[in-house]
C-alpha cells in the first residue's frame, strides 16, 4: 500500500476527539486540536500524542497561538496536510429556529473556521455539521461555504451521511463538506466499506456485554468486565479488543430518584413518556410540548436514535429501568473502550460524548480520503 498523501492534520472545535480519533484510526497524524471547552480538552490530552489548545476560535490571535501548538507539537506550519472541524451548529440547529440568521453571533463560526484554513492553506478541508444548515435562510450557509471554499481553490464534494450505514449502532445525520487542491473529493459509500460487522449493529449487539447497574442507575468510573461472558458480538469485540487488564471504564449513570424510575417501568422498548402515567409526571405541566424524544427506551434490536444530550434527553437502557451509561453512550457513538473520558463534571463528560462525531463515521471519511499508510492491521474504530 502507498504512502498516505494526506497526513498532518489540525481538528478545530475539537470537542473529546471522535474525529480525530477516526482519522487517527485511519493513519492521520493529529498535530494538534483546538476548544474552548477546558473538559473536552481533558479528555482530548488523554487519548491523544499531543498538546490541545484551550481557547476560543473567534480570539484575534488564535492563528498564531495554532501555530505555536504545532510547533510546540514537533511539527511545522508549513505542512498541515488536512484541517478538519465541526463549527458549533447551535445558532442553526432544530432547537434554535428561530436564529437562523446569518447574523446570529453562533453562526460566525464557520467563517473563522474558514479563516484558519486560508492561512495554513492545506490540500484539504473538512467541514462537519448538522442537515440543516443545508437549507437554512434559503441555502445561503451552504453557498457561502462553497463560494469561500472554491475561492480559496479548493474543489468540492458535500452530501448527507448516514451513520448507521458506516457501522455506528446510532442512526445520526451530519453534512460533510471535503474539499481538496490537486484532485476532485470524493465521501465514502457505505457499499464499499468493509468493516467485517453485520450492518446496521442494533443497540443489543453493542451495549449487552457490558456489566449491570443497579435500577435507577449509579455506577462507578471503573469496573471489571461480566466475568464468564464470552457471548458477545463482533462490534463489542472490536470495542473491547485495546481495553487494559479486563478493566471497564465511564460505567457510570446518572443516579434518579424513586419517583423518576417508577416511570422507566411503563415505558415499554421504543417508548416515551406518552407510555408514564399522569400522575407520575405532575412536573410536566404542558405535556402537549414536550419532545418524543423525552424518557425514550432504547429498542434492542434496531440502532439507537441520535444521542445528542442523553442525560436531559433521559434515555432509558433497553431492559434496565436505568438512564444510559456514559460507557454505553460512547459505544453507540463507536468509542472504543480504552478512549477514556475525564474532568471533574459528570455531566460534562455526558455532554461531550453526546456532541462528538462518531468514530466510525469519521474512520471511513478519513480512509477515503487517503489510504492507512502504517501497517495492515484492522482498525478498532
Amino acid at each position: 500500500m502507498t504512502d498516505c498523501q494526506l497526513k498532518n492534520v489540525i481538528d478545530i472545535f475539537c470537542g473529546a476527539g471522535g474525529l480525530s480519533k477516526g482519522f487517527s484510526e485511519a493513519g492521520y497524524n493529529i498535530v494538534t486540536g483546538v476548544d474552548n471547552n477546558e473538559h473536552s480538552l481533558d479528555t482530548y490530552r488523554n487519548n491523544h500524542d499531543c498538546e490541545p489548545v484551550l481557547e476560543d476560535v473567534e480570539n484575534p490571535n488564535i492563528i498564531q497561538t495554532i501555530r505555536d501548538s504545532v510547533i510546540d507539537n514537533g511539527h511545522s506550519p508549513d505542512k498541515i496536510d488536512l484541517i478538519i472541524g465541526g463549527p458549533p451548529c447551535r445558532g442553526f440547529s432544530m432547537a434554535n429556529v428561530q436564529t437562523d440568521s446569518e447574523t446570529h453571533p453562533l453562526n460566525s463560526l464557520p467563517n473563522q473556521f474558514l479563516q484558519i484554513v486560508e492561512d495554513f492553506d492545506p490540500e484539504a478541508v473538512l467541514i462537519e455539521n448538522v442537515p440543516r444548515l443545508l437549507t437554512i435562510s434559503d441555502g445561503m450557509f451552504k453557498e457561502s461555504i462553497l463560494g469561500r471554499l472554491h475561492d480559496l481553490g479548493y474543489n468540492v464534494e458535500f452530501d448527507i451521511l448516514e451513520a448507521e450505514k458506516f457501522g455506528v449502532p446510532q442512526k445520526r445525520r451530519r453534512v460533510f463538506f471535503i474539499g481538496r487542491k490537486s484532485v476532485e473529493p470524493e465521501l465514502p459509500n457505505p457499499s464499499d466499506y468493509n468493516q467485517n460487522i453485520e450492518i446496521p449493529v442494533s443497540v443489543e449487539r453493542a451495549i449487552s456485554d457490558l456489566p449491570e447497574i443497579p435500577t435507577g442507575g449509579g455506577g462507578t468510573m471503573q469496573m471489571e468486565y461480566t466475568a464468564g461472558n464470552t457471548n458477545i458480538s463482533e462490534y463489542a469485540r472490536l470495542m473491547r479488543q485495546n481495553e487494559q487488564e479486563e478493566l471497564l471504564m465511564n460505567h457510570r449513570t446518572t443516579k434518579n430518584q424513586e419517583k423518576t424510575y417508577r416511570r422507566f417501568q411503563h415505558i415499554p422498548q421504543g417508548g416515551n413518556w406518552k407510555d408514564i402515567p399522569k400522575e407520575l409526571m405532575d412536573n410536566y405541566s404542558n405535556r402537549k410540548q414536550t419532545h418524543d424524544h423525552i424518557y425514550q427506551r432504547l429498542s434492542e434490536g434496531k440502532p439507537a436514535n441520535t444521542v445528542a444530550n442523553f442525560r436531559k434527553q433521559m434515555i432509558v437502557h433497553p431492559t434496565q429501568d436505568r438512564l444510559l451509561s456514559v460507557r454505553e453512550a460512547a459505544r453507540l457513538q463507536s468509542f472504543p473502550d480504552d478512549y477514556h473520558f475525564i474532568g471533574n463534571s459528570f455531566n460534562a463528560r455526558q455532554q461531550m460524548v453526546g456532541d462528538a462525531v462518531p468514530v466510525k463515521l469519521a474512520y471511513a471519511i478519513g480512509e477515503k480520503l487517503s489510504p492507512r499508510c502504517s501497517s495492515n492491521e484492522a482498525p478498532v474504530s
